[in-house]
């Protein structure tokens, strides 16, 4: 997105003046919902009594001369005869509180992310680019940036509710043309992802396998180790493996050989628990030739999660209790 400039900000800046500005012409050239109408006035008010400059106080009255009383009085008066009569309040264009303060509803009031209501103040701005669908992902760019941060996960997810939630009053063509935009937005998401995941490819060889280090007969040592290893397998079958794991896939995966699909280890505990198998024989023990790149690549080859493959993002961010370290490498330990 090109640089914004302070024209850009007045336009894509959703501010309560221009929403109110526009939906006034909206009440007037259209058939309005009485209860849309009320409610919009009503989160109007309060939204300009919290942020908004005052017209002018109840202090005019109590403490003025008797011109600024007959003013604050005709005002008031103005405000009351027609405070049921919408026709005539979006007329009027100012209100006053409970305190007798008067309000103008043309006040100028930037709404970002941290206020009140800020899904419908932001859909009834979106809404006024129906006119100019071609301002909408100018629009959508700046919002991203200035009130998501750029998190476009975050973003997609808030319009996708806007849209669900206000759908009776966003017309089809804004809907339709934010949708483009959405899908513009996932497709860079999707190339961006691929461009980084053959980045870190090119980094590193996946191995096959892990592999034992300073091991040069794997048959000799399995055997040295053939009292041991049905342990170590009976350990990890009471909270870790499926029980029907075998001792032979066991040695595969600490064999550096390939592993067929079909003979992985699955993996009953949590994302984090294998985490920790892997970081403890890796880099606790160090019972294997270091892996510096490529780990998790190398655990998704050697282990299923219940039966279903495991990607790596879901190793690499796994969080979790390590309340079960210390067991886990007191088994690994005797490897």
């Amino acid at each position: 997105m090109p640089e914004t400039t302070l024209h850009d900000r007045n336009l894509y800046s959703i501010n309560i003046g221009e929403i109110w500005m526009d939906e006034r012409k909206i009440f007037y050239s259209e058939h309005k919902d009485e209860d849309m109408v009320i409610n919009l006035i009503s989160k109007l008010r309060d939204i300009i009594k919290v942020k908004g400059e005052c017209n002018f106080r109840i202090q005019l009255f109590d403490s003025g001369n008797k011109e600024d009383k007959d003013y604050y009085n005709r005002q008031m008066n103005l405000f009351l005869e027609n405070t049921n009569d919408l026709k005539k309040i979006f007329e009027l264009d100012f209100f006053f509180d409970s305190e007798g303060n008067c309000f103008s509803y043309n006040n100028y009031i930037e709404v970002s992310k941290n206020d009140e209501n800020f899904d419908y103040w932001f859909t009834l701005f979106l809404r006024k680019f129906k006119q100019n669908i071609g301002k909408i992902h100018d629009f959508l760019d700046y919002q991203l940036l200035k009130n998501f941060n750029k998190n476009q996960s975050e973003f997609s997810t808030f319009l996708k509710l806007c849209f669900r939630q206000y759908s009776e009053i966003i017309p089809l063509k804004v809907i339709q043309t934010s949708q483009g935009w959405l899908d513009k937005k996932t497709d860079e998401y999707a190339a961006k992802n691929r461009k980084n995941k053959e980045g870190i490819k090119s980094n590193f060889v996946t191995k096959l396998s892990f592999k034992l280090k300073d091991v040069p007969d794997f048959n000799d040592y399995f055997e040295k180790k053939a009292i041991v290893l049905p342990q170590i397998i009976k350990e990890l079958r009471k909270e870790f493996i499926e029980e029907t794991t075998k001792i032979q896939q066991l040695k595969d995966i600490l064999s550096g050989t390939e592993i067929k699909p079909k003979n992985r280890i699955n993996w009953t505990g949590s994302f984090k628990e294998l985490n920790m198998f892997v970081s403890i024989i890796n880099y606790d023990l160090r019972k294997i030739e270091p892996l510096k790149n490529g780990i998790w690549e190398t655990t998704c080859c050697c282990f299923t999660k219940n039966g279903k493959e495991i990607e790596v993002h879901q190793l690499s961010k796994a969080n979790g209790d390590e309340g079960k370290r210390t067991k886990l490498y007191s088994i690994l330990e005797k490897i």
